[in-house]
């Protein structure tokens, strides 16, 4: 009787079945290490791969030699996310020893928009060890852009790398000679963040110092119009947003407003003037037009009368879902954060906002408002040539439905010398649970450091007016009323 065949063993089919999975995985005849990558480049240029196997292809490129193909590869990896860290430490070690400046190309950038934290974190620390001088500009820039993950920890690792380069005692005056330094046309915006920075780091004495000096700001337009903020004013921007309204406050057509100020804030005691944020100014031409007392006013005084005027005004608790713990309108939780520029600026609302006039005004706009389905309706407050309120009506820039108001540039060109940046919630005539500010309008005036209102209905003849600012700052001013007639 002929025998049956015998069965493979348990340990051949497992081996059979390993080498089949693993033709799934390398090339046929790929063994692993750096003989078995033919083309690094091409490896280090896609995604999704390995660590090992990036590893074989830095290690082939290495013993290779790293040429242009190569090169463009690892800027890749250095500036791209998707890749291990140590991967791109590894590009970054390999790229640096081969071309430095390569290193500089990548990153210069590619560092301010890095989405992957970690490796920001880490690639700051190799700059810094290197001490790569080329770099302290993206550095700068990295540095004054929020990054979630980042600002909670501490000194950022871009500050931290600047100090290791420069040493730490001069830090600031990197940032001044690097403002000073930089092309006013193609660098207007990284000397804007330096002045950022110089400011946010406390060193506000330096740039008035800068700013005091002739000969550091003759033939730079744009120091020479922030020494003219100072000196006159007393007044130093913060943010890039707040530079460029200080340079449009200096163009000639707003020299009657400019005059109006500085002789406002000539009323006011000193350490009150140099303490002001750009946003007061309006606050303080209007106040120098309508209530002169309120230049000089103690904030507890000014606080008072907000809580006295608003005591007994309905008003609305919108649904705070998704805004965090601690959130509030309330004006007394808001008394340790509120600055004479929100006290007078939320007197004069409440002054505006007691004129027949204005509120008729206000309610006819938001009337149509709610009845337009394309858009909120916005634009600014301010006051018209005799101080009285005035209600100035914009069309979107682009109509992107009810929920939503998008500011054109004139309305940004009325707001430099406007009160406030004003937009609607009006779409139906009961909509309390949309009374203030929400996450769109808060970037907003993140962005902008704009002073703002929201204009919302909770009945037909009831409007709910909220203050608002950067910084999640709110407070509910309760309801005014229509006017009868």
């Amino acid at each position: 009787m002929p025998s049956r065949p015998s069965s493979p063993s348990n340990s051949r089919l497992r081996g059979w079945v390993g080498a089949a999975l693993l033709a799934t995985v390398l090339p046929l005849g790929c063994t692993g290490g750096p003989e078995s990558v033919k083309n690094p480049p091409e490896v280090l240029s896609r995604s999704g791969l390995s660590r090992e196997r990036y590893f074989d292809a830095l290690e082939a490129a290495q013993i290779r030699g790293v040429d242009d193909p190569t090169k463009a590869a690892l800027r890749r990896m250095i500036a791209a996310d998707g890749y291990a860290i140590d991967v791109r430490e590894k590009a970054f070690q390999l790229l640096y020893a081969t071309d430095p400046k390569e290193v500089t190309a990548a990153l210069e950038n590619a560092l301010p928009r890095m989405g992957d934290i970690a490796w920001r974190e880490r690639v700051c620390a190799l700059i810094a060890e290197k001490k790569m001088a080329s770099l302290v500009p993206a550095l700068i820039r990295s540095w004054a852009n929020p990054a979630p993950g980042l600002q909670e920890k501490g000194m950022r690792p871009e500050r931290a790398a600047i100090a290791a380069i420069v040493g730490e005692s001069q830090v600031t005056a990197t940032l001044l000679k690097t403002m000073r330094d930089s092309s006013p046309i193609t660098q207007a915006n990284l000397r804007a963040r330096c002045w950022e920075l110089v400011m946010k780091s406390g060193q506000s004495v330096q740039l008035r110092e800068l700013l005091a000096d002739p000969a550091a700001t003759r033939g730079d337009a744009m120091l020479t119009d922030l020494a003219r903020v100072a000196n006159d004013l007393g007044v130093l921007p913060v943010t890039r947003e707040e530079i460029l309204w200080a340079r449009e406050l200096c163009k000639p057509e707003r020299a009657a407003f400019f005059a109006d100020a500085k002789k406002a804030l000539a009323a006011m005691p000193k350490e009150r003037r140099e303490s002001l944020e750009v946003r007061a100014l309006p606050i303080a031409v209007a106040a120098l037009h309508r209530r002169p007392a309120l230049l000089t006013a103690p904030e507890p005084e000014l606080y008072e009368e907000i809580a006295s005027r608003i005591k007994d005004r309905k008003k609305a608790s919108p649904d705070f879902t998704g805004f965090g713990a601690g959130f509030t309108e309330l004006l007394y939780e808001q008394r340790e954060r509120a600055k004479w520029s929100d006290l007078a600026a939320m007197v004069t609302a409440l002054d505006i906002l007691s004129e027949e006039a204005m509120l008729r005004h206000l309610f006819e706009q938001a009337d149509r408002d709610r009845e337009d389905r394309t858009t909120e309706y916005g634009g600014v407050v301010t006051i018209d040539a005799s101080g009285r309120g005035e209600l100035i009506e914009f069309p979107p820039r682009a109509k992107m439905g009810d929920l939503r108001f998008e500011s054109p540039q004139p309305l940004f060109d009325a707001l430099y010398t406007g009160l406030f940046h004003f937009h609607n919630h009006t779409q139906r005539y009961d909509n309390s649970d949309y009374a203030g500010p929400h996450t769109g309008d808060f970037a907003f005036a993140d962005s902008t450091h704009c002073n703002a209102l929201v204009f919302t209905y909770l009945s037909a003849d009831a409007i709910d007016v909220d203050f608002y600012r950067y910084d999640r700052f709110v407070v509910d001013l309760g309801v005014v009323k229509r006017p009868q007639g």
